[in-house]
This record gives C-alpha cells, structure tokens and sequence, in this order.
C-alpha cells in the first residue's frame, strides 16, 4: 500500500501533529474536592489555582475542572455496572520547584459509595504518575465489560503518555484492571500495552513508523477461577521517502498476533511484546 502526501507529513504522524488527536477527554469531577476532603480530612483546601498541599510529604494534590489537558488532576467516573459506586483517582505529585523537568508521583484509586462518599476500598499505585521526557497527558477509568468470573466485574484504568522529541516520535496508552474480591480491591492487571506508535524520521518526510493496537475479550477457558483474557495484536510498519517531489509513504508488514493472558493467582500474566513502558513504575 502506498500513500502520495505532498512533502506533508506522512500520515502515521497524524496523531503526534494534531496536539491531542490520538487522546481521550478524562472523565469529569466535579465531586473532586469532596472526594479529597474525605480521604485527607485533615487537608486545607486548595488554593486559587486549585492546589491543595498536604502537610505531610511534600505532597501537591490539583483539582480542576478542565476535561482535558489537566492529567494529574483528581478524576472520577460512576461505575455503570454498579451505578451506586463511584470510581476516583487522586494523583499524589511530589511538589517540586520546576515541573517541566519531569514529575514524580503516586496514584491513589477509590471505590466510594456515590451518595455518601464513604470509602468502600482503595489502592494506592506507586510511582505510576511519575514522567520525564515521556509525558504522561491522559488518565481514564474505562468501564468496559471486564467480566473476570461470574459476579465480578472489573474496571480498568487508562494511562496515556506521548514523548516530546519530534524526530523520534512515540505514544503509548497502558491499562490496568482491578477487580474487587474478598480481600477487598486488588490490581490484577498490570501494564498491558493497549496502544502504541513510534518511528524516526527527518522531521521532513522521510522515516520509519510503526504502530500497534490491541484489543481485549474475556475468555471462555478458565485459569485458577479467573477467565482467560484474550488479546488481538493489530500492527503496521511503514516506510516514508521524497519520490518525484511527493512524500510518498509505504506499508511494508501488517498484520495480528492473538495471545492469551492466565491468571497466575494474584495478577495475569503479560508476555514482554505486550509490557507498558510504565509496568515497572507500578507496584
């Protein structure tokens, strides 16, 4: 397959071109400052600019209203399969003097009771909201329907980050799924790669890219009581170059790979080609 562009930039670049194509709005909270008030009560409230500072940790919790652009804010979203429960995440960003260095930070996920905010559960996930050159730019509950055995349904988290470097572009998206068992909420989930692009070029027409995007659907086999999680790698690999004037761009391999995922016990099991380059920040 072959694309004529007109010395414009190949088309794998889209969505690093276009400030926020590829990324999905977080979900709104305008129950932000209530949920913090009832996990921290001893917190002051935020400043003007929505910046509230515990007294412990050197820790800078935002609160803020935009849906988009604001990915260490606190967000939440009511969980459909249980619509009396509701999803939060509070980002724990260590407050440092000059963020466009990086950040670094832990995220704290609650299952509250919609109406009277009473914390039913939480986890809280170290070092996942950390970033440097890599930054992260979306956090997203996804509700889909994770059903893991009968009964329990999980919820995933979406985490979106995209590298500053225009020659080397790259985005990557990772889920995590967490299931509420006995032992109250657990992350049996960790860092599956849903998206992800990269390529090198020179910032003109010519380059490499390469894509890949994976889709989930529960099983019907079953591994130590859980549904075995199957995955569809869709991938693509393109070859941009000046041909005769026009910026003509290649595909030259696509295709998918299917795996699937068992669980072990205590997390599933994600095959390294299938890793988030933010596994390992993760506890």
């Amino acid at each position: 397959m072959i694309r004529h562009l007109v010395l414009a930039a190949p088309l794998a670049l889209a969505a690093w071109l276009v400030p926020g194509a590829a990324q999905a709005a977080r979900d709104a909270c305008p129950q932000a400052a209530a949920i913090v008030h009832v996990a921290y009560p001893e917190a002051p409230a935020p400043d003007n600019e929505g910046n509230l500072r515990l007294g412990h940790d050197n820790i800078v919790i935002r609160i803020a209203d935009a849906d988009y652009g604001e990915p260490f804010a606190v967000t939440c979203k009511t969980w459909p399969a249980q619509p009396g429960l509701l999803l939060a995440a509070i980002p724990l960003m260590q407050d440092t003097p000059n963020p466009d260095d990086g950040h670094a930070g832990d995220l704290r996920i609650l299952v509250l009771d919609g109406s009277s905010l009473k914390i039913r559960h939480d986890i809280r996930l170290e070092g996942l909201m950390s970033d440097d050159a890599i930054r992260l730019t979306n956090v997203a509950f996804d509700t889909a329907r994770y059903d893991l055995a009968p009964g329990r349904r999980a919820f995933g988290l979406r985490i979106s980050r995209v590298g500053a470097s225009r020659a080397n572009p790259f985005d990557e998206t990772s889920l995590r799924l967490f299931d509420i068992g006995p032992k109250g909420l657990a992350m049996v989930l960790d860092g599956l790669t849903a998206s992800r692009s990269g390529g090198e070029w020179d910032t003109n027409c010519a380059g490499r890219f390469t894509s890949r995007a994976v889709t989930l659907s529960m099983g019907d086999t079953v591994t130590q009581g859980y549904r075995d999680i199957v995955t569809s790698e869709s991938y693509e690999s393109s070859r941009a170059a000046v041909v005769r004037g026009d910026c003509e761009e290649k595909v030259v391999d696509k295709g998918k790979t299917p795996r699937t995922l068992k669980f072990d016990g205590q997390r599933y099991q994600i095959p390294k080609q299938l890793r988030s380059m933010d596994r390992d920040g993760a506890q």
